[in-house]
């Protein structure tokens, strides 16, 4: 397997995690108790911050290459990257909304609970689909040549959530990782 390839498998992982923490709080509101907004919020400034600048773009540049090599996959190539900015656009929607709540705003339930759900469901079958379609594709058609140019394109960032040093911004999410793990309460991607 292409090791940007793995690379990413790897943070579809780590992203599904957050995702299972967003929707442990989604079933909170279910519920009718008050779910943690922070936590909340800490996952989707994640999500956004990490994976936007990076992740995304990075598979972008290898799609833009795929397209070069292989024109019949223009259809796939161009829903997923459009997917991409519909993660981001409601991400920053969500982020805007959350903060809100953190910072004292009185929004209905609705208002967070409908766009956080829409987007970690969203976000799960773009996650599906690049597994199942685009990166199968990637490793029959992209030579090495094309993955050097992708590594170029995108500066690669530590992360500053599952990489070697956690983030003081994210001390608390990695706990809650942690304690979430150690329970063993993680979903699969179904």
């Amino acid at each position: 397997m292409v090791k940007q390839i793995s690379t990413w498998k790897a943070e579809h992982i780590n992203f599904l995690r957050l995702l299972d923490l967003l929707d442990a709080e989604i079933r909170i509101f279910h519920q009718g108790r008050q779910p943690n907004y922070d936590l909340m919020l800490d996952v989707v400034y994640y999500l956004i911050h990490y994976p936007d600048h990076f992740h995304h773009p990075k598979e972008d540049a290898a799609i833009a290459r795929l397209l070069e090599r292989e024109p019949g996959s223009r259809w796939l190539a161009s829903e997923l990257t459009f997917e991409h900015k519909v993660i981001a656009e409601s991400g920053n929607v969500l982020l805007a909304q959350l903060e809100g709540v953190v910072g004292g705003a009185m929004l209905p339930r609705v208002a967070v609970e409908g766009p956080a759900a829409t987007y970690a469901a969203f976000y799960r079958r773009h996650m599906a689909r690049e597994e199942a379609d685009l990166f199968l594709s990637m490793e029959h058609v992209l030579k090495p040549s094309d993955w050097a140019a992708v590594e170029k394109t995108v500066p690669t960032e530590k992360d500053p959530l599952f990489g070697q040093r956690v983030e003081q911004r994210y001390a608390a999410l990695q706990r809650q990782i942690a304690v979430t793990a150690g329970s063993g309460s993680t979903k699969s991607r179904g």
